[in-house]
């Protein structure tokens, strides 16, 4: 059994103010069981001064984390802010391991590196979960990882999130593990003992809704969408009235295509595409594609955005699941417009449910996600490791 207790602080430029702040709601002295880690989420400005590295000295315990624009804890929430759920047991250990210079290392490097990771994860006993938190790289993403992981005799669920500041273009994606801050770095978490994560996941696109045919990727190359039904991807959003004639996304402020894919396993997921491949008529996606796939083209907006976050917390209250950490693609806080924070609002309204049908308050951590990697079931019930996109995954302890 693990116990959840979260920190919340808007003293983002006072470091021993937020110190004071965490340490009060947290109480490790008392709260603190014999296995204690921190998963943490913070502004990148708090990295560069200094009030990130005066909470990693102030807190007794582990932390693991990384940058989140937005950031919500049971019923607080904002921009702003650093949050820090610490999750403590007697009889759940946690172990956390990190692959440093990923951005100068090859995506082959990775993968050996990953893949000896996981094997060392199960060197004594299969973790229940692995808690991936990526820094931002272009050629190794969540889908590498997860490769990795099935090369595995057993496999075991990814759970986690590829850091995404959302303040800049360029943005300074940190992750943070062994006590390192950097760029340039996967955190992994694996939990081992007494615990049964339950994984659910909740997509901002309606798979019912589309902009047109059910379509057939004929081409693929990795994260490369080259042909649709035969046709070049580009051709084919431009015949669907979904790209401009100058190769921008028809009505939207953001290069982002939503989609949503089919595979033959009974899996289906979201997917963004982010851009052209200069030169092609290609497109790219944070995720892995595969020829054979089917595809349908869809749209994202607020309404179907909060619909899903009340629908996830429902099956958290029905469940009477108390806690549970979160992430919430950045592509859903863009589909608020200004309304920036509805999402977590929505988060603390369902929370307030959750305490007046249960009787208990329901204990939750959320932060934004360039990628959420969370497992979900085949149709055979088996549990798949999948990278997402416009979702909001939830991993949930009784």
């Amino acid at each position: 059994m693990v116990k959840f207790y979260t920190a919340f602080t808007e003293e983002i430029d006072d470091a021993e103010s937020a110190v004071q702040e965490i340490l009060e709601q947290l109480n490790p002295a008392e709260n603190a069981l014999k296995n204690t880690i921190g998963i943490v989420h913070f502004l990148s400005d708090m990295v560069e001064n200094g009030v990130m590295q005066a909470i990693i000295d102030a807190l007794p315990f582990e932390l693991a984390g990384c940058v989140s624009t937005y950031t919500a804890v049971s019923g607080r929430y904002g921009e702003n802010a650093l949050s820090v759920t610490m999750l403590t047991s007697d009889d759940v250990a946690f172990s956390v391991s990190i692959i440093e210079g990923v951005r100068e290392k090859s995506r082959e490097q990775l993968l050996d590196e990953a893949k000896l990771l996981c094997n060392e994860f199960c060197k004594t006993e299969m973790p229940k979960m692995v808690m991936p938190l990526m820094s931002l790289v272009q050629h190794f993403g969540g889908d590498d990882l997860i490769e990795a992981v099935n090369t595995l005799p057993e496999t075991f669920p990814l759970f986690g999130t590829i850091a995404f500041d959302l303040t800049t273009v360029r943005g300074a994606n940190y992750a943070l593990g062994k006590g390192k801050i950097s760029e340039s770095i996967f955190v992994l978490v694996a939990f081992y003992g007494d615990i049964e994560p339950k994984f659910h996941v909740a997509t901002a696109l309606n798979f019912d809704e589309d902009f047109g045919e059910v379509a057939l990727i004929t081409e693929a190359a990795g994260n490369v969408l080259k042909t649709v039904n035969n046709i070049p991807a580009l051709s084919y959003l431009k015949k669907a009235d979904l790209i401009t004639v100058d190769n921008n996304v028809a009505d939207s402020g953001i290069w982002a295509v939503p989609s949503i894919l089919s595979y033959q396993n009974g899996t289906t997921i979201a997917r963004a595409f982010l851009g052209v491949v200069e030169g092609t008529e290609y497109i790219f996606a944070p995720g892995m594609l595969r020829s054979g796939a089917k595809i349908k083209f869809s749209y994202l907006d607020s309404e179907k955005t909060l619909l899903s976050a009340e629908k996830l917390m429902v099956k958290l209250t029905e469940a009477k699941e108390n806690c549970a950490l979160m992430y919430s693609c950045g592509a859903r806080a863009w589909a608020l417009g200004v309304n920036i924070f509805d999402e977590a609002k929505k988060l603390a309204e369902q929370a307030d449910e959750y305490l007046s049908k249960n009787g208990e308050p329901l204990i939750y951590s959320a932060a934004y996600s360039g990628g959420e990697i969370c497992p979900i079931t085949d149709n055979t019930g088996k549990l798949v490791n999948t990278l997402h996109n416009y979702t909001l995954i939830a991993c949930s302890f009784n």
